[in-house]
């Protein structure tokens, strides 16, 4: 038998599944203004790239505090896209956008003839752009 309850629960189930994919779909919209933004897409790989050296090797450590300024002025620019700080957390945090830029790493380290888990391969890299002073080599030490 079909009660007004249920019918009202069945209502709430849809409401709140078409919200969330309505959200879903205006939060990857807004996320793809950070994904076309070089800014923000080449500070996204130099913060990937330099963690993960930073993890791989002993010797290579983070500046922290050069390290979060950079991250804060990413942020900034985010900002001046329009986006709200909770919705560049979201990005930040979001599991999807953290495989994407996985892969970005992973070719980075490709693209300069080294697999990103060849750990003697990845911290010649990181103490090259150590020596270099690039962006990467700047955030860390």
């Amino acid at each position: 038998m079909i009660t007004p309850f249920r019918i009202m629960a069945a209502a709430g189930v849809v409401l709140a599944f078409g919200l969330f994919t309505t959200m879903s779909h205006a939060q990857s919209e807004n996320w793809q203004v950070l994904r076309d933004d070089p800014e923000i897409h080449q500070g996204l790989t130099v913060i990937a790239v330099g963690r993960h050296m930073q993890n791989v090797c002993d010797d290579i450590s983070p500046r922290m505090m050069r390290a979060l300024g950079f991250a804060e002025n990413l942020g900034d620019r985010a900002l001046e896209l329009g986006l709200t700080r909770r919705e560049v957390y979201a990005f930040i945090e979001n599991r999807a956008e953290q495989q994407r830029y996985d892969a970005v790493m992973q070719a980075w380290f490709a693209e300069r003839g080294v697999a990103h888990d060849d750990a003697e391969g990845v911290c010649r890299l990181g103490r090259d752009e150590i020596t270099t002073g690039s962006q990467i080599g700047r955030l860390l030490r």
